[in-house]
């Protein structure tokens, strides 16, 4: 059964007239008339008879306007119901992201995003694994670098260079270095990933670092402590750059570019507080990074 035919009719006959009704719904004449005809037929029943004063009911129609009227009310509030609590930002959201993204950035925006919508509740999952996201129920993901093959939506977020800094300490007590070679002679660490393979394998293959590490909160450290040249994202050490407590060593040479993904689940249904969030990550990273 069409509820739009029933919703139709229940207009016509409160209405008393196909004219009022077409212009209470916004649609033609005819096509109301035809509407009625229409369920008519699926009920096998005659509704209403027209006269030129107007429509009078049958019988059979007065039935189904008694039966019907009270039922299409309650859907109809029920569904405005559905639509009221859908229009909340409240709920939670899983998420998961590197360890010194969540910790240096991450942890403050969505601090902020909070503050804005007290309704909602995050849960952060700090990892350089990928997570499953059915199995783990997981909604978005941030990742560096692009996964292939993957039926998941990823949206790239910026690129972030990998760069070559130092503390001011440790370069005013060294030789200046002006060319990639003049690492050879230099305390250097590196970014390696879990099973020790550098990010960049071609970069300087003769280099030997004296440290390397898959956390960038260690390399950071090792800077802090005066111990050498490393290797951070720019974003990282933006604070310590523009303060002077960080100088950029070799600046016309990168390590290593990546780029940055917000991933999420390619379905047609997104709750609104995950897609607000989502949203607003996109936004607030784009602009810190």
């Amino acid at each position: 059964m069409n509820l739009n035919l029933l919703k139709i009719f229940v207009k016509v006959a409160d209405c008393g007239s196909l004219s009022r009704a077409s212009k209470l719904l916004n649609h033609p004449k005819s096509k109301i008339s035809r509407d009625l005809v229409k369920l008519e037929n699926e009920l096998e029943q005659t509704l209403l008879t027209r006269t030129p004063r107007g429509i009078t009911l049958t019988e059979q129609g007065f039935m189904l306007l008694q039966s019907t009227r009270v039922q299409l009310e309650k859907l109809e509030s029920s569904i405005q119901k559905i639509k009221s609590h859908s229009n909340e930002i409240k709920g939670n959201i899983k998420l998961t992201a590197p360890e010194d993204l969540s910790i240096f950035i991450l942890t403050r925006l969505i601090s902020e995003f909070m503050d804005l919508y007290q309704e909602v509740s995050i849960e952060l999952y700090s990892t350089t694994e990928f997570l499953d996201f059915k199995k783990n129920d997981i909604d978005l993901a941030l990742r560096i670098g692009r996964l292939e093959g993957s039926t998941l939506i990823q949206r790239k977020v910026t690129e972030v260079d990998v760069i070559f800094v130092a503390s001011n300490h440790y370069i005013k007590a060294n030789s200046q270095i002006k060319s990639i070679n003049d690492l050879e002679n230099n305390s250097c660490a590196i970014i390696k990933d879990v099973h020790g393979t550098p990010l960049n394998k071609d970069f300087h293959k003769g280099l030997k670092p004296k440290f390397s590490s898959n956390s960038m909160s260690a390399l950071k450290e090792f800077v802090f402590r005066d111990k050498g040249i490393a290797t951070l994202p720019s974003f990282l050490c933006k604070k310590e750059l523009v303060t002077n407590e960080f100088s950029h060593v070799l600046p016309k040479h990168t390590y290593v570019n990546r780029n940055l993904y917000l991933l999420s689940p390619s379905t047609t249904y997104t709750p609104r507080h995950v897609k607000i969030f989502k949203d607003f990550i996109f936004d607030a990273l784009k602009k810190e990074l």
